[in-house]
């Protein structure tokens, strides 16, 4: 039986905060903003690196598999899926974007691009990683979520409401060519997100409208040549609501610095990007790209243009050491000081991959995910172990995936240091969970759901069933707890307590969302 959503609010709102911050970087943005209580153009728009960083710069894209046999990357294995309408029905003609962390760990770079087929079906076939999917199309939201390589995935876009507005200069002039940016809402310390929508507006009075938007809480940026971006508060718009958001675009400030190493020495050919950092109560603070990148001189220094004013971050990268970060508040570009980026080895992080009793497990998927890394991928190795180097210091997340089963844990990086870490697949359990996912008042199968709960020392396992022809799922041998059900790219969750030698069930039903009203499981369940 589905358990009472009064009953269940408290337990609910901790899962939404504990878990949610880890799910985002697993399902993407969609998936993190679904669990938490809420009180055509193209889909993305790459953005050029700095001057020469094609050529020259030094940073290494590692979300691409390290570790893996050759033979295993000349398989260039696929990811495939299907695109839905919140009616049921497979939507042709959808645009789906690959992303990666090419240039910076968070800057994303388009790397692949398909259109669904007359039934909904899109297939990539792409170097083993980990990848950003974005779908769009005219008459319905974006969404976006996560995908690895060899997985298969369900892309559900709703019906869009709109944002009308206008972006005008200091001064209260309109700006006449300017680009609309929609970004998820994501929380400073998870890998960036793409754009779900971009689009550069020529008019002549400053207006613009977007009828392409999700149903999760998003941003609107508007940048502008010699401008520094604008940034409107959190907004939430449904399928049948119309809202208005005014930008204001600015100068900015001229932001001078040197990268050097922890002797002096300048570094030549680092990679220079900057963040806004916005605060966001609850959530923490919000990391959004401010456009401004920039690669070193031969003597170390750089210039970054057009920089908001506000809590920014300052990230370098190079191949040589770790990503270094240096947060500055920008308020009077007249006594702006230089910065100074020290570039460092950072640590590293080493271990087993074992299973839930303990045995070393070979060829495990390990992935760290962190705001200036995006996403690093290793394999374990014969004797299930792993390294990873060159890692920030700070709290990072970790993953550990097998087949269908994932352990996602904390690690405390020192710089300097190499910090021990093994980690552990979920344990079994005598619990059972099952229920039934629906999607236009039909079955909804090939659904690919998110199933997590807390497994102990603040891990998180994580389980990814999929709906059968009825809509039905499925799942045994789990442990007791509280668990969050979420159907990926969507903004339909709901938890259930599972007891050991009990089966539980929850039955989720896809829909767009009216304004003001937040996601509610099936009726019956």
């Amino acid at each position: 039986m589905q358990p009472n959503p009064s009953n269940q609010r408290p337990a609910l709102r901790w899962s939404w905060v504990a878990l949610g911050l880890l799910l985002t970087a697993l399902a993407g943005v969609a998936l993190y903003l679904a669990l938490r209580p809420s009180g055509g153009e193209p889909p993305a728009r790459e953005k050029a690196p700095a001057a020469g960083a094609a050529k020259e710069a030094r940073y290494r894209n590692r979300s691409l598999l390290r570790g893996a046999p050759a033979a295993r990357q000349a398989a260039r294995p696929t990811i495939r899926g299907h695109v839905y309408g919140t009616d049921g029905n497979t939507v042709p003609g959808a645009t789906v974007v690959a992303t990666t962390f090419e240039v910076a760990g968070n800057v994303l770079s388009t790397v692949g691009s398909v259109t669904s087929d007359k039934e909904g079906r899109f297939e990539f076939t792409l170097p083993e990683g980990t990848y950003q999917l974005n779908a769009s199309v005219e008459g319905y939201g974006t969404t976006s979520t996560t995908a690895h390589s060899g997985q298969e995935v369900s892309l559900v876009l709703p019906k869009s409401g709109v944002i009308e507005g206008r972006v005008l200069d200091e001064r209260g002039e309109p700006v006449r060519r300017f680009a609309i940016d929609v970004l998820s809402a994501v929380t400073a310390d998870v890998p960036a997100t793409p754009p779900l929508f971009s689009r550069t507006f020529e008019s002549e009075d400053g207006t613009f409208r977007v009828a392409q938007l999700p149903a999760w809480e998003i941003v609107v940026r508007a940048t502008a040549a010699g401008h520094a971006p604008a940034f409107s508060p959190m907004v939430v718009v449904r399928s049948d609501d119309t809202k208005k958001v005014d930008l204001t675009l600015s100068k900015g400030c001229t932001l001078t610095g040197r990268a050097v190493d922890p002797s002096g020495a300048p570094q030549p050919r680092v990679f220079i990007d900057a963040e806004s950092v916005l605060a966001a109560g609850e959530m923490s603070d919000l990391a959004l790209e401010a456009a401004a990148q920039a690669q070193t001189e031969d003597d170390g220094s750089f210039v970054l243009p057009n920089v908001p004013k506000g809590k920014v971050s300052v990230r370098a990268y190079d191949g040589s050491n770790a990503v270094s970060t240096l947060d500055i508040e920008v308020a009077d570009c007249d006594r702006l000081e230089p910065v100074k980026l020290v570039m460092s080895p950072g640590g590293s992080i080493s271990g087993v991959a074992r299973s839930a009793d303990g045995e070393p497990v070979a060829g495990a998927k390990l992935t760290l995910m962190h705001r200036p890394i995006g996403f690093v991928n290793t394999v374990s190795d014969a004797e299930g172990r792993y390294h990873f180097d060159q890692v920030p210091p700070g709290t990072i997340r970790m993953m550990m995936q097998r087949g269908d089963q994932v352990t996602v844990t904390g690690v405390d990086i020192q710089e300097g240091k190499e910090t021990a870490q093994d980690i552990k697949l979920p344990p079994e359990g005598k619990g059972e969970l099952r229920g039934r996912v629906t999607i236009g008042n039909r079955p909804f199968p090939g659904a690919r759901l998110m199933v997590a709960t807390q497994v102990g020392d603040g891990a998180v396992g994580l389980y990814y069933p999929t709906t059968a022809e009825d809509g039905s799922f499925y799942l045994s041998s789990i442990p007791p707890g509280l668990y969050i059900v979420n159907v990926e790219s969507t903004v339909i969750g709901n938890g259930v307590t599972v007891k050991p030698g009990e089966v539980a069930n929850v039955d989720l039903h896809v829909t767009d969302l009216p304004a003001g009203k937040t996601p509610e499981p099936a009726p019956g369940g």
